[in-house]
């Protein structure tokens, strides 16, 4: 499937594009790390330190003095790229903008009430999780008023076959719980140094080649899913998003120099979520992602096993804390995350011409 995709791209689109492309992912590559440099000496002067929980690993203590709060310079980075590279009049940059900038609020908020109160509570997590939601449900609600893509959706089974679905109401409720529920996963998983932002990478990348074919009329029908022409920003997007995770990448690969927070985490997670939702790939974000999901199932499996028989499935939730405490070295288990990330984007793409 990608050899096709990439032999009609470099025989029917121009090539351009593709240096285009390549130019904004390395200006935001750079932008990253410039202002991550400018940033980085103020967060250290304004004590924006990591808090780790007394539960957490041993290994964590070392932690502890390591400033937080990165995820200001993805957002900058990402805000400054859409203005420069993107139409900001198309309105998926508008919803986009609109998540990321408020998802960047509550995030900065909870990482704020950290470091004043010194502890690891922050924000509630009822107010946390009503903000996102009134967020998230708004935007839902205008994309359905505005008409900006079909609520019908074609649902992707995995070696399966595809369902077609017809409901406002299961399309509201599916969306909801993809924004909501990959900001809160993708926040769980960044536990460990590196170890969310290359997942992030690889579904970027996985929604930047969907993005391409919804935008193609050609291509979408030979993958017999839909033409969406607003989709093209998104391509842009992607790339956008991608860049600026690799700069990122600079500071928090071990040893973290600098951890992003829930300013980081929070906006992130829900915009990787948004982009499946404007392009109907939900079913494949939610493979791609799978990484995600899996850290936030074991937390919830872990809450609700505990309540029931006062026991613990994991020696400590989300799952990479439990290998933490089983022996595995912090450097082992992000790498293997990395490599089961890139095999769920492999599958996930796969499945566009099982059928």
């Amino acid at each position: 499937m990608l050899i096709k995709l990439i032999n009609y791209y470099c025989y029917h689109i121009n090539t351009l594009n593709i240096y285009v492309l390549l130019v904004i992912l390395l200006i935001t590559f750079t932008t990253t790390i410039f202002i991550g440099y400018k940033i980085f000496p103020i967060l250290i002067n304004l004590n924006c330190k990591q808090i780790t929980r007394y539960c957490y690993p041993k290994s964590h203590k070392k932690k502890n003095n390591t400033p937080t709060m990165g995820g200001i310079i993805i957002n900058i980075t990402i805000i400054l790229s859409i203005l420069t590279w993107t139409d900001y009049e198309n309105i998926f940059i508008q919803c986009i903008v609109f998540l990321l900038i408020g998802y960047s609020i509550i995030g900065f908020i909870d990482d704020y009430y950290k470091i004043y109160y010194n502890n690891t509570e922050g924000l509630s997590a009822i107010k946390k999780y009503l903000w996102q939601s009134i967020l998230s449900i708004i935007i839902i609600i205008f994309i359905l008023v505005k008409n900006i893509i079909s609520y019908k959706l074609l649902i992707i089974i995995p070696f399966i076959g595809y369902i077609k679905i017809c409901s406002w109401l299961i399309f509201i409720l599916l969306s909801y719980f993809i924004i909501v529920g990959t900001s809160n996963a993708v926040n769980l998983t960044d536990g460990l140094d590196g170890l969310v932002i290359v997942p992030t990478i690889f579904t970027s990348i996985g929604l930047l080649i969907l993005s391409f074919i919804t935008s193609n009329v050609k291509l979408s029908n030979y993958f017999n899913i839909n033409y969406i022409s607003l989709s093209s920003e998104l391509v842009v997007l992607c790339v956008i998003i991608i860049g600026t995770c690799l700069g990122f990448l600079w500071f928090n690969c071990y040893p973290a120099k600098l951890f992003m927070g829930d300013v980081g985490s929070l906006p992130l997670g829900g915009t990787i979520g948004l982009i499946s939702i404007l392009i109907h790939q939900e079913s494949l974000f939610l493979m791609m992602g799978g990484f995600f999901f899996i850290e936030a199932i074991s937390v919830i499996l872990q809450v609700i096993f505990f309540k029931i028989t006062k026991k613990r499935i994991f020696l400590m939730a989300p799952i990479h804390h439990h290998f933490e405490l089983k022996g595995y070295k912090e450097q082992l288990i992000v790498v293997r995350v990395w490599i089961i990330s890139f095999i769920l984007l492999v599958l996930s793409l796969i499945q566009l011409k099982y059928y």
